[in-house]
C-alpha cells in the first residue's frame, strides 16, 4: 500500500472541480492506497511580462467592470456553499493546511507517491508549478492523470519552457485530452498518454450511490440546463428544444440573470445534487465539460453547446470536442447553424458506451501501472537539502553544523544558498533544526501581536533612520545597557550588505546598521560570532533570517529577535549592474559606491536613491532609478521570496517597519510600526516611550496596509536573472523591458481606483 498525497483543484465550488477531485481520490483509494488530498490553495493566475497585455487586462476590467457585475454576476447563494463543503468534508481527507513551497516539501517525510489529478490545473493562463509537482522529491514516485491544458496552445514562451521543464520531472505521464498530450508531448520530448476523466472511472450505479439517487432514472419529464456562459441565442436554443421534446425546463443557476429564467431551481444544488439531476433528467442542455461527462455517463439524451468563440485566446472548447470525438457523439455538439432534428434524435447507446468501456479499463490500466513504477533511490543524507530546495542563505545550517559539511556561498542566480558536502555530512539532522522552511515551532500569527507607532524625538536618529527611527532607538538602549547588536551594514568590500556583531559601546558601530539595505545579508561570520557569546544580543534582520537566528540560538539566554518587514531580496546581480551604470551614468567609482536606498533629506513617502564615491554622487526619485524600480516590481527575488511563510506570521519578539497607510500619510519624516509579538517584544516596546512618540494603534492597520500575502514567482525570472548575471547588458533596458511595465501599471491602477470604488457603491445599491 502506498501513502499518496492528490493534488488537484478542489476549493473552487462548481460541480466539476468537486467531482473529478472526489472520483480520483475514491479511484486511487480503491487500488488499495491511502490517499489525501493535498490542501493547497492555488495562487490562480500567472505573472507575465507583456506591458501591453497587462495593461490593456487592466482598463478592460475597469471598462467592463459594470457589464460584467450586471451580465455576469455570479450566483452565490450560502447554503449552496454549504453543501460543497459538507460533500467534500465528507468525501475526502485532506493533508494539513499547505499555503507554502516549504509546507509542501514537508509532505515529501509523510508520502512515498504524489499524483497531479484532473481539471484544468495545467492551463497556461493560471500556470502555478505546485501543479506540476515542484515540490516533489525526487526520490518520490510523481504521477500526472488526466490534468488538462484546456487551450489549444501555449503562447507565453516563458510558460511552454516552464511548463516544459516541470512535467520532464513526472515520472508518468498522461493528459485529459488529445490536445494537452500534444503539447506536452512537444514540450518534453516523451510519450505522454490520454486518458479519461475520473469522473468516468466511476460507473452509473456508484455514482448513483454516492448521491442517493437511481442509475436509470431518466425519463423524469424535464430538460435540465447547466450553462457555464451567458450567450442567450444559446439559452432560446434550450427552450426551443425542450418545447420540442415536450419537456419542463430545470435551470442550475450559474449567474444571478438565471435566476430570473423559466425553470430555474429556487432549491440550493450541491455536487450530489446536480449527479442526480442528471441522472434524472429526460435531456441534458450544456457547454460544460462535465457536464456532457455526467451526461454521457448517465446515457442521458444531451446535446452540448460551445461556450467559447472561435480565435478566443481562452478558447477551452477543445475539451468538449475531444470527448464528443473519443465516444463517436460528435453530433451532439450544437454548433452554430446546426439543424434542430440532429440535437432531438435519439442517441444509439451501444456504440458511445462499447467505446467508453475499453476507455475506462485502459486509463485504469494506465493508472495501475503507472502508481506500481519504482521511484527513484534517496539521493540525500538528512540534511537541509534532503527533500528540500527552499533556501534564505541565513546561515544558521551552516554555524551549527559540527562538521563543516554545510556552507553558504552566491549561486548562480546572485543568492546566497546552503550547500552540503555529502561526503563529509555526517547525517546528525542538526542544519534541519535551524532551517527557517523546516522547523517553524517558534511561528506567531501576525494576529497575535499588538501594533503601535512610533516616532523618535531626536532629529538626527530619525534623518538617518527608514521610517520613525524604533530600530535605532532599541539597539541604542539595548547597547548601553550591555547588549551587543547584530544588525546588517552595508558591505564596501563585499560589494553587498553584510551582518556584522556591534559591541557594547561602539555608537559608530550602531550607526552603520542606519538605514535600509534592499539586497540579501552575508549572515554567517557575524552570526558565527554571536553564538558564542554569553553576553545578551539584539538580532535585526528579515523574518527568515531572525527565525533561523531564532532556532540556532535557542538555547541561549538574553538574546531578543527583532524581524523587519520585508517584500523580498533582491539578486546580487542586480547591483552589480547598479554600480556599473552609476559608473557609466555619473562617474562613480564601482568599487568604492556606497548606497542609500532611502534617502530621507529628500523625503520619506517619495523614496530618493543616493548613491556616493566620496567625490561623486547621485541621487535618483524611485520611479527613475533602476535598482529602485527593479526592486519594486519584485521580479527578480530569492526564489523563497514567493513561498515565504513569515508573510503573516514572525518568530520575532518585535517587527518593524514603515507605518504606510492613511493614517500618518501627511508626515513627512517617517513614523515606525511597531508590532510586539511576545511578552519580551511589549516590554521592548514599551521602553520606546522614552525615546519619542509612542501610540498603540488598531492591528488591522497592519493587516490592511502591510503585505500578508505571496505574490507568485514570475514565470520570467529565470530570464530576467539571466539577463541580470551578464555584465554586457544595461541595466535601464531590464527595467524598460520587466520593471517600467508594472510602474505603469501600478499608477493605473491608483487612478482607476477612485472610479472603482463609485462604481462598485453604485452597482451595490442597484442590485438591492
Amino acid at each position: 500500500m502506498s501513502k499518496i498525497a492528490l493534488m488537484t483543484w478542489f476549493q473552487y465550488h462548481n460541480y466539476g472541480t468537486a467531482l473529478q477531485v472526489t472520483a480520483l481520490s475514491r479511484v486511487l483509494s480503491s487500488l488499495g492506497n491511502e490517499v489525501d488530498v493535498i490542501d493547497y490553495r492555488a495562487h490562480g493566475r500567472v505573472v507575465a511580462a507583456s506591458e501591453e497585455s497587462s495593461l490593456v487586462r487592466l482598463a478592460g476590467k475597469a471598462r467592463n467592470k459594470a457589464a460584467y457585475h450586471l451580465l455576469r454576476r455570479p450566483c452565490v447563494v450560502p447554503a449552496r456553499e454549504e453543501l460543497f463543503e459538507a460533500y467534500l468534508d465528507d468525501r475526502l481527507s485532506f493533508t494539513s493546511p499547505c499555503p507554502t513551497l516549504a509546507d509542501l516539501e514537508a509532505l515529501n517525510d509523510v508520502y512515498d507517491t504524489f499524483v497531479c489529478g484532473s481539471d484544468q490545473i495545467w492551463a497556461p493562463s493560471v500556470f502555478d508549478p505546485h501543479y506540476f509537482l515542484n515540490f516533489a522529491a525526487e526520490s518520490r514516485l510523481k504521477v500526472a492523470y488526466a490534468p488538462s491544458v484546456g487551450l489549444p496552445e501555449v503562447r507565453d514562451g516563458d510558460v511552454a519552457r516552464r511548463m516544459g521543464e516541470l512535467a520532464s520531472r513526472i515520472d508518468r505521464l498522461s493528459t485529459r485530452e488529445e490536445s494537452g498530450s500534444g503539447i506536452i508531448s512537444e514540450l518534453t520530448g516523451r510519450k505522454v498518454a490520454t486518458v479519461l476523466d475520473p469522473t468516468f472511472l466511476l460507473r452509473p450505479d456508484e455514482w448513483a450511490g454516492i448521491a442517493g439517487c437511481e442509475a436509470d432514472g431518466g425519463g423524469c419529464g424535464y430538460l435540465l440546463a447547466y450553462m457555464l456562459g451567458s450567450n442567450e441565442l444559446q439559452w432560446r436554443r434550450v427552450y426551443e428544444i425542450a418545447e420540442r421534446k415536450g419537456l419542463d425546463v430545470r435551470v442550475i443557476p450559474v449567474f444571478q440573470r438565471d435566476l430570473k429564467r423559466k425553470g430555474c431551481l429556487t432549491r440550493p444544488v450541491g455536487p450530489r445534487e446536480f449527479v442526480a439531476l442528471v441522472a434524472g433528467a429526460s435531456y441534458v442542455c450544456t457547454d460544460s465539460f462535465h457536464g456532457v461527462a455526467f451526461s454521457i455517463n448517465f446515457k442521458r439524451e444531451f446535446c452540448a453547446f460551445e461556450r467559447f468563440r472561435e480565435g478566443d485566446p481562452v478558447n477551452q472548447n477543445s475539451r468538449v470536442h475531444n470527448i464528443l470525438a473519443r465516444t463517436g457523439l460528435e453530433g451532439r455538439l450544437a454548433a452554430r447553424g446546426k439543424g434542430m432534428d440532429d440535437l432531438v434524435k435519439p442517441i444509439d447507446w451501444t456504440p458511445p458506451c462499447d467505446r467508453l468501456d475499453q476507455e475506462r479499463e485502459a486509463s485504469l490500466s494506465w493508472l495501475k501501472d503507472a502508481l506500481a513504477s519504482a521511484a527513484p533511490p534517496e539521493s540525500h543524507k538528512n540534511n537541509v537539502l534532503r527533500n528540500r530546495s527552499l533556501c534564505c542563505g541565513c546561515s544558521a545550517c551552516e554555524v551549527v553544523c559540527p562538521v563543516g559539511a554545510v556552507g553558504v556561498s552566491l549561486d548562480a542566480e546572485g543568492f546566497w544558498r546552503a550547500e552540503v558536502d555529502e561526503a563529509v555530512c555526517i547525517s546528525c539532522g542538526k542544519c534541519r533544526a535551524t532551517c527557517p522552511f523546516i522547523e517553524r515551532s517558534t511561528s506567531l500569527p501576525i494576529g497575535a501581536g499588538s501594533l503601535y507607532s512610533f516616532k523618535s524625538s531626536d532629529a538626527a536618529r530619525l534623518l538617518s533612520s527608514s521610517s520613525g527611527g524604533a530600530a535605532a532607538a532599541i539597539a541604542e538602549r539595548a547597547s548601553a545597557e550591555g547588549a551587543a547588536t547584530l544588525g546588517c551594514a552595508f558591505d564596501l568590500e563585499g560589494g553587498g550588505a553584510a551582518h556584522r556583531l556591534v559591541l557594547p559601546g561602539d555608537a559608530e558601530g550602531l550607526a552603520s546598521l542606519a538605514g535600509s539595505k534592499y539586497m540579501q545579508s552575508r549572515m554567517s561570520p557575524a552570526l558565527a560570532e554571536a553564538a558564542v557569546r554569553k553576553e545578551e544580543v539584539v538580532v535585526f534582520g528579515t523574518p527568515c533570517q531572525v527565525a533561523g537566528a531564532r532556532n540556532l540560538l535557542a538555547r541561549c539566554e538574553g538574546v531578543t529577535y527583532v524581524d523587519l518587514i520585508c517584500h523580498g531580496v533582491p539578486s546580487r546581480h542586480l547591483y552589480e549592474r547598479y554600480r556599473e551604470w552609476l559608473h557609466g551614468t555619473y562617474g562613480l567609482n564601482p568599487s568604492i559606491v556606497r548606497t542609500e536606498f532611502r534617502y530621507k533629506p529628500r523625503g520619506w513617502r517619495e523614496r530618493y536613491v543616493y548613491s556616493t564615491d566620496g567625490e561623486r554622487e547621485a541621487c535618483l526619485h524611485q520611479r527613475k532609478d533602476p535598482y529602485f524600480l527593479l526592486f519594486e516590481a519584485g521580479q527578480c527575488y530569492a526564489g523563497c521570496c514567493y513561498e515565504c511563510p513569515w508573510r503573516s506570521a514572525s518568530a520575532a519578539d518585535v517587527r518593524l517597519g514603515d507605518y504606510w497607510g492613511p493614517r500618518f500619510e501627511g508626515d513627512e519624516t517617517g513614523v515606525s510600526m511597531v508590532l510586539a509579538m511576545t511578552d519580551r517584544g511589549r516590554e521592548v516596546t514599551g521602553a520606546l516611550s522614552t525615546a519619542g512618540a509612542l501610540k498603540e494603534q488598531p492591528l488591522e492597520d497592519y493587516i490592511s496596509w502591510q503585505q500578508t500575502r505571496n505574490e507568485p514567482e514570475p514565470v520570467f525570472r529565470e530570464r530576467l536573472l539571466s539577463l541580470l548575471s551578464d555584465p554586457s547588458i544595461s541595466i535601464e533596458d531590464v527595467a524598460g523591458e520587466f520593471a517600467e511595465p508594472i510602474a505603469r501599471e501600478r499608477d493605473l491602477r491608483r487612478s482607476i481606483a477612485p472610479l472603482a470604488r463609485i462604481a462598485k457603491r453604485v452597482l451595490g445599491k442597484s442590485h438591492r
